[in-house]
């Protein structure tokens, strides 16, 4: 079968669709160096507390303030909230992914009903589906909780709470994420996942977590529809 027939056939059996948020539908930090939000939250960590040698030293925010949750740090709501604004600012710079806005009008044109699942935060996801006129075809967007951050995907507790909003079955319900922890996440839900390879390497990468199927451009979820 081809990667078109197995798109369709994953597609024709489900009535749920589930996207992650940075990187299908948009780059969240494409506008706004995800590097130097890592910097801004271990800088001001450091101011207020002392120290940030415990956060994680890497380029990514969100393993900072997952990783602060995990080591139980002080401070990790405030941690959480200056990241929360941060990512509020950044969706207004982002690119959106080509043809993601397609891709979703196409599946509700189908009658599918879609979410989002993100380990960003709700407000972000709330301010890019409304600027973009995305929010009338896309509930629930379920973003990360600052009570729950060690719920995070590869987590599937998001993924359950959009299984539950939509009284849908797993079976019967797809996620489509551009990460390990995406497919991860999927897989413990006993949901289907197609996984978007949008850099070099990452194919492999899906293919091996377990990705139902992978694609590589968001133009293959279109035509598949």
């Amino acid at each position: 079968m081809t990667q078109a027939g197995e798109v369709r056939a994953v597609l024709r059996g489900v009535e749920s669709v589930f996207f992650d948020f940075d990187g299908p539908i948009c780059r969240v930090f494409s506008g706004v160096s995800a590097a130097d939000v890592a910097r801004s939250l271990r800088h001001a960590y450091a101011e207020a507390q002392g120290s940030a040698s415990l956060l994680s030293p890497g380029d990514d925010p969100l393993e900072v303030v997952k990783l602060a949750s995990e080591h139980d740090l002080p401070a990790v709501t405030e941690l959480e909230a200056m990241l929360t604004s941060l990512e509020v600012a950044a969706v207004d710079l982002a690119d959106p992914t080509p043809h993601a806005d397609e891709v979703i009008k196409a599946l509700r044109n189908g009658s599918r009903r879609l979410a989002a699942v993100s380990n960003n935060s709700t407000s972000a996801l709330q301010r890019y589906f409304a600027t973009r006129g995305l929010d009338q075809y896309v509930a629930p967007l379920i973003g990360r909780e600052p009570a729950r951050l060690r719920q995070m995907k590869p987590d599937p507790h998001m993924v359950f709470l959009a299984l539950d909003a939509h009284a849908v079955e797993p079976g019967r319900a797809v996620l489509i994420g551009d990460s390990v922890t995406d497919i991860q996440a999927a897989r413990a839900a006993g949901v289907l996942s197609i996984g978007y390879a949008n850099k070099p390497g990452k194919a492999e990468a899906l293919t091996h977590a377990g990705a139902t199927v992978v694609i590589e451009d968001m133009a293959d979820l279109l035509n598949a529809i």
